[in-house]
C-alpha cells in the first residue's frame, strides 16, 4: 500500500490543501506523549466500525499511529480502500517519523472520562475542517 512521507504531508499542510489527518494511536500513547500533528483528530482504532462511515470521501485522508510498519494506520486505510475510497494513506514511519523530521507538533488536554483527546470523536468534524 502506498504511504505518504512526512515531507509530503508537511508540504500538503504548508500549501493549505487541508488533508484530514487522523491520529490512531492508543490513548495510552497519546497520554504519555501529549503531542500530535497539527490539526489531527483523534480516533479510536478499536472502535473503527463506529466512525468509519464518517470519513470524508472528498479529501485526502492521512492516518498515523506508532505501530511497527504503521500497521494500524495501514489496516484502517485498507478497509476504506475496500469501501471505494481512493485518497487514503498511512503516514510512513507514523508519528515517530514526524517527530524525527522536526516538524511542528501541538499539545492539548486529554479528556479524563474517555482517556482520549478532547478532539476525539465523531469524525463528522472532518467534513467541516
Amino acid at each position: 500500500m502506498a504511504r505518504i512521507t512526512v515531507d509530503e504531508l508537511h508540504r500538503l499542510i504548508a500549501e493549505g490543501r487541508r488533508p484530514a489527518i487522523v491520529d490512531l494511536r492508543t490513548s495510552l500513547a497519546r497520554d504519555k506523549d501529549g503531542h500530535f500533528i497539527p490539526g489531527a483528530l483523534m480516533a479510536n482504532f478499536e472502535a473503527v466500525d463506529q466512525w468509519l462511515d464518517q470519513v470524508p470521501r472528498d479529501r485526502e485522508v492521512i492516518f498515523y499511529c506508532t505501530c511497527p510498519n504503521e500497521a494500524g494506520a495501514a489496516q484502517v486505510a485498507r478497509r476504506l480502500m475496500d469501501l471505494g475510497y481512493t485518497r487514503v494513506r498511512p503516514l510512513l514511519g507514523g508519528f515517530d517519523a514526524w517527530l524525527a523530521a522536526g516538524y511542528q507538533v501541538e499539545s492539548g488536554p486529554v479528556a479524563p472520562a474517555s482517556g482520549t483527546s478532547t478532539r476525539e470523536a465523531s469524525l463528522a468534524a472532518l467534513h467541516s475542517v
